[in-house]
């Protein structure tokens, strides 16, 4: 364990080897991989990730911790969801644990997003879904499901048409 970057002292998490837990979804950990994640907006919530005062708050989070806790690979935004894939960042001969930078990832956007449209409470659900990368076709494969999703969707006829996609060039 290492202390906080806030120089706070408070012990923080590593992820060293495979770990496996479960709440609802099975929750799988390992150092050094890239975990495809879709995380969804509680239903009975009338904000959608896609107005732009809304996705502009949720790609501001995803993107301020890119460098600092993980690699972000691609995300796009859809009306109740988000996709996105990326590679924690080392800590401690380890990798920061999923969960934690889920936590911020949603906890941020959520106070930002409840600021804005006078509504409390919580914004997401509290699980989300994860799934680790294991090999370079599927990378490709999970790239091409997130970047499709809006045509699949219904939404617009060619990826190219959806404004809440983002990909990092490789």
């Amino acid at each position: 364990m290492t202390e906080d970057e806030s120089g706070g002292g408070t012990p923080q998490r590593v992820i060293r080897q495979f770990q496996k837990r479960k709440r609802t979804l099975p929750i799988w950990e390992s150092p050094d991989v890239t975990y495809h994640v879709r995380a969804t907006v509680l239903k009975g919530r009338r904000e959608r990730l896609v107005q732009p005062e809304y996705g502009k708050v949720v790609c501001d989070a995803l993107r301020h911790d890119d460098g600092r806790r993980y690699v972000l690979h691609c995300y796009v935004l859809m009306p109740d969801h988000v996709h996105l894939m990326l590679h924690p960042l080392p800590r401690d001969r380890g990798s920061i644990p999923l969960p934690e930078i889920l936590r911020m990832l949603k906890g941020v956007s959520a106070r930002r997003i409840n600021s804005l449209s006078g509504v409390g409470g919580p914004f997401w659900l509290p699980e989300s879904y994860t799934r680790i990368i294991r090999c370079p076709d599927e990378y490709v494969e999970t790239w091409h499901y997130i970047r499709c999703n809006p045509v699949a969707a219904g939404l617009v006829e060619h990826p190219d048409e959806w404004p809440w996609w983002w990909g990092r060039e490789e």
